[in-house]
């Protein structure tokens, strides 16, 4: 890895390209090189961007041995680990390090909806199993539990929980975060409709998944002057969010994928690909990025 947690700015949460239901390598390749060449610090694998819920245990090692490969220091490659169940998720975050992830992405456990103390458990043993940078994400819009200030400050002591991924939303609950908390961990975003604002409130980056899409964009987000402007640029990117229609998971990242690159828009049940009118609508917000410089680099 090239960059230390402290510099991680850029992270994309890279989507797993398939065709006629198997990993595609090639795809997943040409992925990865158009991160490298846009220049952000790192991607996340395996995420629920990535359909790391949907692939199985050797198609999540080779995703990640593949993107390891490819990046070859050149960026971070974290992998997501996290599951509901504290024994597998420790398994996975072992393996991952075995694989050679440069750190991991692990998810407050969802469905179950354990209690924070259970959460403090789960968190303590999952980085106890590891030397890797943990970032925990935190993302009630998908577990119905939101860690808050306590769980945080709880989990303060452990040295290697680096970072918070903040999920669809958070923005204002991230502004009201104590200082000693916004000191202790590096914080991102995952909510690209916010993201300026994310960076402009103190924010450090984010793991995005636009950045599948225009990658350049998102690196230029690292550059201080760019993001308290509030980035004009990326703000017009966001008219995929709205084409979109409230809809922002793989399929529709893959959609836009599709248009610009051919790569294949096939998902995973229980994802399914866009309906036409919604492919027609991000193929008229991405015509109208078209006269954009960054636009034109993102296609070289």
């Amino acid at each position: 890895m090239t960059v230390g947690i402290a510099e991680l700015r850029t992270v994309t949460a890279l989507v797993t390209p398939f065709r006629d239901g198997t990993m595609e390598r090639s795809w997943l390749n040409k992925a990865l090189d158009r991160q490298v060449r846009a220049g952000v610090d790192g991607v996340v694998v395996c995420d629920v961007f990535g359909e790391g819920y949907a692939l199985s245990h050797d198609e999540r090692d080779r995703v990640l041995a593949i993107c390891l490969e490819r990046a070859a220091g050149r960026l971070a490659v974290f992998a997501a680990t996290g599951t509901n169940d504290t024994a597998e998720t420790v398994a996975m975050t072992r393996r991952a390090a075995e694989i050679g992830a440069d750190g991991v992405l692990v998810t407050v456990p969802y469905y179950s909806k354990p209690v924070p103390k259970g959460v403090i458990g789960h968190f303590r043993e999952v980085a106890g199993a590891t030397r890797l940078p943990v970032v925990l994400d935190d993302d009630p819009y998908r577990t119905a539990l939101d860690c808050g200030h306590a769980l945080l400050s709880s989990l303060a002591d452990v040295e290697n929980i680096v970072g918070i991924r903040h999920g669809i939303g958070r923005l204002e609950a991230f502004h009201r975060l104590p200082a000693d908390l916004r000191r202790r961990y590096r914080h991102y975003s995952s909510d690209d409709s916010t993201l300026p604002m994310f960076l402009a409130c103190g924010g450090h980056g984010c793991i995005s998944a636009l950045g599948n899409v225009l990658p350049y964009r998102l690196a230029a987000m690292k550059v201080p002057a760019a993001a308290s402007a509030g980035d004009l640029s990326f703000r017009q990117a966001q008219s995929l969010l709205v084409a979109a229609e409230g809809r922002w998971d793989a399929a529709v990242v893959k959609a836009a994928l599709a248009i610009l690159y051919g790569t294949p828009p096939e998902v995973r049940l229980p994802l399914v690909e866009v309906e036409p009118e919604m492919r027609e609508a991000i193929a008229h917000a991405l015509a109208a990025l078209e006269g954009q410089p960054v636009f034109s680099q993102a296609l070289a």
